[in-house]
């Protein structure tokens, strides 16, 4: 045989072999890549993306695979599995950014389109839509809301209000203070002051509810907070607002809490305001946000220092702009707490947000009960600061009798009060079921009647405007003499609303329920809390003696801190 073609012969048999060899390496790499992409999307499919992101970064190609992987990325196969990997890596490293901080940072340092997290995030996940993934779905729905919540097709615009609980009101307490929160394809602004100089350009004159008729003559901004359910309250304040003229136009409502910003200050670390040799943290903030309140209440002759809470609030958000990323990642931790906590609310115009943000329970509205509800609410009406600082109890105690009915008695008490506090007096509301029957009411009274019509024909002489919403609700009122309560409808809800001195009697009240508890297989109270207030609250279930309920963890007939809404759900075993 000719040598020449001998060696041919060898060439090319070891070039298949080395081809063969090669094919398989290549196979048996690509399996291996398989695999490790289909064991990821298996966990994400169990919605469980913290050992996903373990398992990526056990398989994180080194830069010699990576090298490797770039020279055959022409076969289709291993295109494929290359860009399942690279996609994967990037929501991992993504995610990260946005819990750790870095997205917040560049948000609040208004770096440049501090937006491309999100967008990059939202391109991974839509290309794992094939998958049918029900994790990449939620986190693509989640997305969209805070990409438009952040401002990427325009810019949104927010008022953010600070209450004082220590006064309070049905959601929550004094309005003191104002802010604009906008976020410009999410770039973060902040501005703000004392409310008084939002009400200064407020001209309108609104006829304030009854209730605040002894103490002023107009409804103001300071007390706009009314109502129990946020949602109708931000709306109240919205249409307000509008009024003033004031720009920019705005998106939505925020309300906020003292605690919210000491949690953030303890955070952040202390606000220093050099030119007058202030230094606010989280210990003396509240007292400064008081008095500076307080003074700006004065007419500008009397009023003792100069109003600092604007260059308060701009210091703050200098503060944060200089803040360690370690610092920041705790921002967005203490704001779902606080939401959570009911220490802030949020009321959104357009209902695809108002509806994400309902689904965490951030919105402060009236919730729907199966069976029973309740809610009680008080407010502190003065003409000066003076504060409510006792310590309220609330027992409900409910009882199935033998005919079905159902007979709620509650027990509303003001405790550890000081001399000086004896004779405070709240008006209370209490939200209750549609349909229910006063039986006996203790310890409450109404306030001189108005004569709506008179006064009314004064008001319009004077060129005050009613507001609707309120007019038909204080239209409606059922005034209970003998009770000394008066029963109206507000949020869906009938309310009890009258006045009390609780640190000198409890109040009681005993009420049927309009439903039959034979007609159901299982019972819910909803018990939702004030805002703000730090209120004890104890259950009480009594059933007739052949009637066996399905044991509860929930500690019956114990008092316990109302910091959040509860759902009681009971089952019954006949």
């Amino acid at each position: 045989m000719n040598k020449k073609f001998l060696l041919s012969i060898i060439f090319l048999g070891t070039l298949i072999l080395l081809l063969v060899g090669l094919f398989f390496f290549i196979t048996s790499r690509t399996l291996e890549l398989q695999k490790a992409n289909e064991q990821i999307i298996n966990l994400i499919r169990k919605d469980n993306f913290e050992e996903a992101a373990i398992l990526i970064d056990e398989i994180k190609s080194t830069e010699k695979d990576k090298d490797f992987f770039k020279k055959f990325s022409f076969f289709p196969l291993i295109k494929k599995e290359i860009e399942l990997s690279q996609r994967l890596t990037s929501i991992k490293e993504n995610l990260e950014e946005i819990n750790n901080g870095t997205f917040l940072l560049a948000m609040i340092q208004q770096q440049e389109n501090p937006l491309f997290i999100l967008n990059n995030f939202k391109d991974d996940l839509n290309y794992l839509e094939k998958y049918n993934l029900d994790w990449v779905e939620t986190k693509k729905y989640q997305l969209e809301n805070w990409l438009s919540f952040l401002g990427q097709e325009k810019e949104k615009n927010y008022l953010v209000l600070f209450q004082n609980p220590d006064i309070p009101r049905p959601s929550g307490g004094f309005i003191g203070a104002y802010a604009i929160l906008s976020f410009n394809q999410g770039k973060i602004s902040f501005s703000g002051n004392n409310i008084f100089t939002l009400e200064e350009v407020f001209l309108k004159k609104i006829i304030p509810p009854i209730q605040f008729q002894d103490v002023g003559d107009r409804w103001f901004f300071r007390d706009l907070n009314w109502f129990f359910d946020f949602p109708f309250t931000g709306q109240k304040i919205l249409s307000f607002y509008e009024q003033t003229g004031k720009k920019p136009d705005l998106d939505g409502v925020i309300f906020v809490n003292p605690s919210v910003i000491e949690l953030m200050l303890e955070t952040i670390g202390l606000i220093e305001i050099n030119d007058y040799d202030l230094a606010i943290n989280e210990t003396n903030f509240l007292s400064f946000y008081k008095k500076q309140i307080q003074e700006a209440a004065k007419p500008a002759p009397l009023r003792e220092e100069k109003e600092l809470l604007s260059l308060f609030f701009e210091e703050f958000q200098r503060k944060l702009k200089k803040s360690s990323v370690d610092k920041l990642v705790l921002i967005p931790q203490i704001l779902k707490k606080k939401f959570e906590e009911k220490e802030a609310q949020i009321y959104i115009i357009d209902d695809n947000l108002e509806y994400f943000f309902n689904s965490f329970d951030w919105t402060g509205k009236i919730k729907e009960s199966r069976n029973d509800y309740l809610s009680v609410n008080f407010s502190f009406i003065n003409e000066g600061f003076v504060e409510d600082l006792r310590e309220k109890e609330v027992k409900l105690k409910t009882e199935f009798t033998s005919n079905g009915e159902v007979i709620n008695y509650l027990t509303i008490n003001a405790l550890n009060f000081s001399s000086n506090q004896r004779l405070l007096e709240n008006y209370i509301k209490i939200y209750l079921p549609k349909g229910i029957i006063i039986k006996e009411a203790l310890g409450s009274y109404l306030k001189r009647s108005y004569n709506a019509d008179q006064l009314e024909d004064i008001y319009n002489k004077l060129d005050y405007h009613k507001d609707e919403d309120l007019f038909l609700i204080e239209r409606s009122t059922i005034k209970d003499e003998k009770n000394g309560i008066e029963i109206y409808e507000e949020g869906g809800k009938t309310v009890v609303g009258f006045w009390s001195q609780l640190s000198i009697r409890p109040f009681n009240l005993i009420y049927k329920l309009p439903d039959n508890w034979k007609e159901f297989s299982s019972w819910e109270t909803v018990v939702q809390k004030q805002s703000g207030q730090e209120i004890k609250f104890s259950f009480e279930l009594i059933v007739p003696e052949e009637v066996s309920m399905v044991p509860s963890l929930f500690p019956f007939n114990q008092f316990i801190p109302l910091d959040k809404d509860l759902i009681l759900d009971f089952k019954r075993e006949d």
